[in-house]
């Protein structure tokens, strides 16, 4: 077997479900409030204190992530600017932005955005926010105090976990906190019970199935197009079902792997899980050579399955749900008998974005929720 490729995501540890209990060991404080009820004072991600204006009512969001974040929180009429990649990059995949495409595109410009493209202070200041909230990336990439100096607002700093996994406790603690700074504290809160039962309700429809088949997910986003050997340890909704990848022993760290076809045909996996982001570069594949697909048990018996892409631009926690329930339809039918996928799926695309979005990837060119047997014949 050939060596194993290991893509690092970022110098720090990757924080999975349940690890690091941020949400609970650091619940956003208001800090002081102004004599006159003007201001509240809280405290953001790089333990600066920041100071916001009371019903603040113009609102930018920067780098990958915040919009979101806004748009679950029901926030979205207070954004006045929005990066050119959110008008720009196709919505599809994203879910706020499928959800909001419309308003988006009617909003000014304030930046390029994307991944590594640092803030626009002079076009900030056309749009005179009263808060800037800048992703941990960002501040990275150009000092937050420096850009509220320049633009003349408050930046706060927040993140929620890695890009690709769902760590609940940090996605809750920057809900808490922006729902202070936004006055959406009650929609914080209504939206981190919600999940708490969603992910209550996957765990313990799994907790006593002891008998678990062998489970890989191929193709997985990351940065572009990726081919079947691209895979993820820890996969999220694997990891709310209780159930292993057959990569999860290559790293201790999570990430993003590169695997060698051999391992994957060493390892046999029962079942497959193709990102539909990528199902053309799978199936592109799948046609020159066949042989080495139809090898895999899972080919032969037609246990192929495809999910909805949700790593882009930051995780979509809704489509990463969404995902959890259609696989554990198809590992433990038993289970997940009360399930329709569909009908879930956009309860919880309701829930974080007030609009039913499955009937939208579809549309979007995208396969759904769906056995591939008939894309991935052998024999």
């Amino acid at each position: 077997m050939r060596r194993l490729y290991l893509i690092a995501l970022s110098t720090t540890a990757i924080f999975v479900l349940g690890i690091v209990s941020l949400y609970t060991l650091y619940q956003p404080s208001v800090r002081s409030e102004s004599p006159n009820g003007k201001y509240v004072e809280v405290v953001d991600y790089l333990n600066r204190s920041v100071k916001v204006l009371k019903n603040v009512g113009r609102v930018v969001a920067i780098g990958p992530g915040t919009l979101r974040l806004i748009t679950y929180l029901n926030a979205t009429d207070l954004i006045v600017g929005a990066e050119q990649v959110e008008v720009t990059w196709s919505v599809i995949g994203r879910d706020y932005a499928m959800a909001h495409q419309q308003l988006f595109k009617n909003l000014s410009i304030i930046g390029q955005g994307g991944p590594n493209t640092p803030p626009n202070p002079e076009m900030l200041k056309v749009v005179k926010p009263q808060l800037i909230i800048m992703t941990r990336t960002y501040a990275e990439l150009y000092s937050p105090d420096k850009l509220s100096e320049e633009v003349g607002a408050p930046v706060l700093v927040i993140d929620y976990g890695v890009a690709g996994y769902l760590d609940v406790d940090s996605f809750k603690y920057a809900m808490s906190l922006l729902g202070k700074v936004l006055g959406r504290e009650e929609r914080a809160s209504q939206l981190s019970r919600y999940l708490d039962h969603l992910i209550s309700d996957l765990r313990n429809r799994t907790s006593e199935v002891t008998s678990k088949p062998k489970v890989y997910v191929g193709a997985v986003s990351y940065k572009g197009a990726q081919p079947f050997t691209s895979t993820q340890v820890d996969f999220p909704p694997l990891h709310l079902l209780n159930t292993s990848s057959i990569v999860d022993s290559l790293s201790t760290k999570g990430g993003f792997i590169q695997v060698d076809f051999e391992y994957i045909m060493k390892m046999q996996p029962d079942y497959v899980f193709i990102d539909e982001n990528n199902l053309k570069v799978v199936l592109d594949d799948f046609i020159k050579d066949r042989s080495k697909y139809c090898i895999l048990n899972a080919f032969k018996d037609g246990k192929v399955y495809g999910t909805l892409p949700y790593n882009y631009y930051h995780t979509n926690v809704a489509t990463a749900l969404a995902n959890a329930y259609f696989i554990g339809k198809v590992l433990y039918p038993d289970k997940f008998a009360d399930i329709d996928v569909a009908i879930k799926a956009d309860e919880i695309f309701k829930a974080f974005v007030g609009k039913p979005l499955y009937r939208e990837f579809i549309n979007g060119g995208y396969p759904g929720f769906l056995q591939l047997d008939e894309t991935f014949k052998c024999g």
